[in-house]
């Protein structure tokens, strides 16, 4: 893979250039409904963006897309938290090492979000990066507390910023 990868953020007031590509650029889930799922996710996404409730990071590797996530404030139990709100992998990258990132995209966007999470940390009181993952997913669920999270609850699972 070419050493050439770039994030862009996409915010309410660039996502409308980004919109129509970021959709139609990405392979999607094998099968058709899980697809549907995904693409239907990703669209709201967008309009979380473009009413200012979420930023998107796109992961590109010269022009192909290869993931984004999404990333906004909230509070858990009265906790502030950086959550990610969408971390999509392009159907053809998933679980796919690369090189240049050391880690797999899913990965990456984890510990990009981290060092999001805890440059914040320096300013106001955070103390987690959070998600509501997928439940439809008990394999996607599973996937996370592989990489570290911890369930909160029955819905949310977090990180503890150090």
């Amino acid at each position: 893979m070419d050493s050439n990868i770039t994030i862009t953020k996409c915010n309410s007031k660039n996502i409308n250039s980004y919109k129509v590509k970021l959709l139609q650029s990405f392979t999607y889930h094998s099968d058709t409904n899980r697809a549907s799922r995904e693409r239907g996710l990703l669209e709201e996404t967008i309009k979380f963006v473009q009413k200012k409730k979420t930023l998107i990071y796109i992961l590109k590797q010269n022009d192909i897309f290869l993931g984004l996530v999404s990333l906004s404030a909230s509070s858990i139990d009265d906790a502030p938290v950086i959550q990610i709100d969408y971390l999509f992998v392009d159907f053809n990258y998933r679980k796919l090492f690369i090189k240049e990132l050391d880690n797999t995209i899913a990965k990456y966007f984890i510990v990009f979000s981290m060092d999001i999470a805890k440059n914040i940390q320096e300013s106001i009181g955070l103390k987690y990066l959070a998600l509501y993952p997928d439940g439809q997913s008990k394999n996607l669920i599973n996937h996370y507390k592989n990489m570290g999270f911890n369930v909160l609850n029955k819905e949310w699972l977090f990180i503890k910023l150090d």
